[in-house]
């Protein structure tokens, strides 16, 4: 009987930790954020804010038509990779997305993905999407 009672105890723990692990899962999130920055070169650096992030700070580098950038927020960080497809002279938009893995602190394991659009000649670019984590 004895051994009876540890087998329910011990089914009782493992039911309680799958549902706590369950509660803890993934949100999304809709992503809007805005941003002043500049380029020197390929080197690209830039301040976001917005939501869901708040003020981010992004350090990155361009290779037309791409960019890997790093995105340092309060609480962590995240890489993106954004990919230019069009745009006039001054104009700028395209598509991006968070680097699997590569989130630390309350955005480990994020993940997401959206559009961004902006002027190069003033460095502004808004970036919208979806963000889970």
């Amino acid at each position: 009987m004895r051994i009876r009672t540890r087998r329910i105890a011990a089914a009782v723990g493992v039911a309680v930790l799958a549902v706590s692990t369950a509660a803890q899962a993934a949100s999304s999130h809709k992503v809007n954020m805005l941003g002043k920055g500049s380029q020197s070169g390929v080197a690209l650096k830039s301040t976001y804010t917005g939501k869901p992030f708040g003020t981010c700070k992004m350090s990155g580098k361009l290779v037309i038509p791409d960019t890997q950038q790093t995105w340092k927020c309060k609480g962590g960080s995240f890489k993106v990779v954004g990919h230019g497809t069009t745009g006039a002279a001054n104009d700028a938009k395209g598509t991006w997305k968070i680097t699997k893995g590569s989130g630390t602190g309350k955005y480990k394991g994020i993940s997401g993905s959206g559009t961004f659009s902006g002027k190069l000649s003033t460095g502004t670019f808004r970036y919208k999407g979806k963000a889970r984590y």
